[in-house]
């Protein structure tokens, strides 16, 4: 299966931060749900604020998704920190699947680097259930 590990994804961005591992797990979700046969059959669209760390995300789901800016697999779209959604299409038969990012998360994620740094915040939303994330949802 296509994809890099999250350790990868985190050489890749430079370090492993929270909002990394949050596109990376929205974007392996979307793998398991949407069962893509290659890197090209996924489209992704996301909403999120144009700034750091925000957009951090966005490398977390280049990484394990195959949905790159290289391929023009990815879209970006400037929206409130309330509003950010990851959307993924299933080119082959147009099946998606969208997370948005819970309106407590961002806060969540601002208190845990002010008690524990970096790094173990990023653990701590690696080792998360999803669904305390994203509300899910998806389309047929």
């Amino acid at each position: 299966m296509f994809g890099l590990s999250v350790e990868e994804a985190a050489k890749l961005h430079g370090h492993k931060g929270p909002w990394l591992v949050l596109g990376y797990k929205a974007g392996k979700r979307a793998k398991e749900i949407l069962k893509p046969e290659s890197e090209h059959d996924l489209y992704c669209i996301v909403k999120t604020p144009l700034k750091t760390p925000y957009t951090c995300a966005i490398d977390g789901i280049q990484a394990v998704s195959g949905c790159t800016l290289g391929k023009l697999s990815i879209e970006i779209k400037d929206s409130s920190l309330e509003e950010t959604t990851y959307l993924f299409i299933d080119r082959r038969n147009n099946k998606r699947v969208e997370f948005k990012l819970r309106t407590d998360v961002p806060k969540l994620i601002d208190e845990l680097y002010e008690k524990y740094g970096l790094e173990r915040t990023a653990e701590i939303i690696e080792s998360e259930d999803i669904c305390k994330l994203f509300k899910e949802k998806l389309y047929d």
